[in-house]
This record gives structure tokens, sequence and C-alpha cells, in this order.
């Protein structure tokens, strides 16, 4: 898995995904993410999975760690362009503050 950060607007962070989203590539994406927190300049989150194949439960617990700080910002957790299969295993985890974008 790769990840690219990117600014969109003042305060959005972009996190684009490339590849299988697993727990052996969570600490790097998680750190960065733990900073952008930690900063207080983050209004809230966006990831892009046009490029997942395969997301695990850690990936999923990080989805829910941005989903909540969103949420604490009034915002929905927005991912753009999931795969099906991607899709289909958010949606099994139920997590009600994400919103897809196509």
């Amino acid at each position: 898995m790769e990840f690219e950060r990117k600014e969109l607007d003042a305060g959005v962070v972009e996190y684009k995904i490339t590849g299988d989203f697993t727990i052996f590539f969570l600490n790097n994406i998680k750190s960065e993410i733990e900073r952008d927190t930690a900063s207080g300049k983050v209004s809230y989150f966006v990831f892009d999975f046009s490029a997942v194949k395969y997301i695990d439960s850690a990936a999923i617990s990080l989805l829910i760690m941005t989903g909540k700080y969103n949420d604490s910002k009034s915002k929905k957790l927005f991912i753009r362009k999931p795969e099906d299969v991607v899709k289909r295993i958010i949606d099994n985890a139920e997590l009600s503050f994400v919103e897809y974008q196509y």
C-alpha cells in the first residue's frame, strides 16, 4: 500500500490510498493522520479509494478513528470512488458516518 496526502481546501485533507489497505501498512498512515489531528489545522478528512482493491479490519479501525474526528467537526467521512468489494466491506461494518462520492 502507498498513500499520498493532499490538502484540498483550507483544512480539508485527502488521503489517496493505492493497493491493499491492510494492517501491514497501517502504522505509516496512522502516524500521519495522528499528526494531522494533533495539529488542529484539519477541518476534516477525505479518502480516495479509487485504487484500493481490499481493506481489512485494521483499515476499518482507521476509518472509525477519522470518522469520529470528522463527526466532531460535524462532517461525514467522505470516501471517493470505492470498488464494489471495498464498499461491501465498509457497508458490512455499518459505518453510519461514511458517505460515498463517485
